[in-house]
């Protein structure tokens, strides 16, 4: 071949190269391939503005190969594609987040589903409790069997048991009426009377006899005439007018019916003890009839206090109570049908209030200021029988000890607002001795409870 020839091929091939298209470089079909995918999708759906940023930089590759720039397209491709990978990253922490708000939303849900739940099995078990008590109660009683006849000492035994299960049943519903309707104007009947000596056979209860009436040896002390004095389940209270029941819920017909109806089973009881002290021949103590007028009393102060406690939690302020009262180390507190009873003693210099009494008091009365929930009940015990004369002594006294437990005092000393719970007077006399009332240590009967009444179910 001649060397014309050669270089003829030469230059037909320099031409043929120099027309040739520029290869597309590697890295943008490998970009075609990554936004093409699912991961491409889930950054446009969770990271879109990163999603958006790959795309730019992937139209600016394509725009430097169509200006013939093969290394620009290159490093911008490989940026496009350092950019997918980086909305990939921030569309995972995306779900990642989305998918641990869901998971948080879906556990209030059932956190709340569950508290729902639990309440309810409590509200249950509650009530299956208050059923299978009940069931007990109802399997484990006895009726009360008639006591019968007995002897001359023994009824008169008997008629002592009666008068204080009598002023038993007055107090339980006194603390019963403290519960259900606190503000209810006080009644008629003298607080504990017992009936006179001197009265005649079928004669009516105190509630019905002249304001002359004279109280005989087993007559509280202080009881008041007919038309003077409040009884002991409807007692008079240091509540202002209008003032609002401190109970947890209003109290229904039910409740103040079975309260009247224990009640009523109290003044018949009076009229049968009444007949006793004024009859010449023998007659039966009613023995019976007082242990019933006090089961009733109990069992009114017993609905009052289920009816105002919540199912949902277990109740516990006659305890918080009981024990807070026991760390003071003062007051040795105790605890009856009625609620917490702590017994004070020397309060009283004659008929006046002595400055430690009235320091005591004021120190009850932040306690009383501290638990509103609790209406009061002040009971005065003496520790022999009184007469007349000296009853409006006793009433004052009972009167003292209100107004140094009342509002005021344990606002005062608490530094709160005056507080609303009803505080009762009741003058319970010598028919609840503690030791021998014919013993030396007689005097220890003269004393002052104060019953914080337990609002809810013990």
């Amino acid at each position: 071949m001649s060397a014309r020839r050669l270089a003829t091929i030469a230059v037909a091939g320099a031409l043929l190269g120099a027309c040739a298209p520029i290869p597309r470089p590697a890295v943008l079909d490998e970009l075609e391939h990554v936004r093409a995918g699912a991961v491409a999708a889930e950054s446009k759906r969770y990271a879109p503005g990163a999603f958006a940023r790959a795309e730019k930089l992937r139209g600016e590759a394509l725009a430097a190969l169509d200006k013939k720039d093969r290394s620009g397209a290159q490093i911008l491709g490989e940026h496009s594609i350092a950019a997918h990978a980086y909305a990939h990253a921030l569309s995972r922490v995306a779900r990642a987040e989305a998918a641990e708000t869901e998971a948080k939303a879906q556990s209030s849900t059932s956190e709340a589903s569950l508290a729902g739940l639990e309440a309810e099995q409590a509200r249950v078990a509650a009530e299956v409790d208050a059923l299978d008590m009940r069931i007990k109660v109802a399997r484990d009683a006895q009726p009360v069997v008639p006591s019968g006849k007995a002897d001359a000492d023994r009824e008169k035994a008997r008629l002592a048991a009666a008068r204080s299960l009598a002023l038993q049943a007055r107090l339980l519903c006194g603390a019963a009426r403290l519960l259900i309707a606190p503000t209810e104007p006080a009644a008629a009947q003298p607080a504990g009377a017992q009936p006179t000596a001197a009265q005649p056979a079928g004669a009516q209860p105190a509630a019905a006899q002249p304001a002359a009436a004279q109280p005989t040896a087993a007559q509280p002390a202080g009881a008041q005439p007919a038309a003077a004095q409040p009884t002991a389940a409807q007692p008079a209270t240091t509540q202002p007018a209008g003032a609002q029941p401190t109970a947890a819920q209003p109290a229904s017909a039910d409740l103040v019916a079975q309260l009247d109806a224990a009640t009523a089973a109290i003044r018949k009881l009076d009229a049968e003890l009444a007949e006793i002290g004024g009859s010449a021949r023998a007659i039966p103590a009613p023995i019976d009839q007082a242990s019933r007028a006090r089961a009733g009393c109990l069992a009114t102060l017993t609905a009052a206090r289920r009816a105002a406690t919540p199912v949902t939690r277990a109740p516990g302020a006659g305890d918080a109570l009981l024990a807070e009262l026991s760390a003071a180390g003062t007051w040795s507190p105790v605890r009856d049908d009625r609620g917490i009873v702590v017994t004070l003693r020397g309060l009283f210099a004659g008929n006046a209030l002595t400055k430690a009494g009235e320091a005591r008091l004021r120190d009850l009365a932040r306690v009383a200021a501290a638990h509103p929930s609790f209406p009061v009940a002040v009971v005065v015990h003496t520790d022999r029988d009184v007469s007349s004369r000296e009853e409006p002594a006793w009433s004052a006294r009972a009167d003292a000890v209100v107004r140094a437990l009342g509002p005021a005092s344990g606002a005062s000393a608490a530094g709160a607002s005056p507080a609303t719970q009803p505080i009762a007077p009741f003058i319970a006399g010598s028919a609840a001795p503690v030791v021998d009332p014919g013993g030396t240590e007689r005097a220890r009967n003269a004393r002052v409870e104060v019953v914080f009444v337990t609002p809810e179910t013990l």
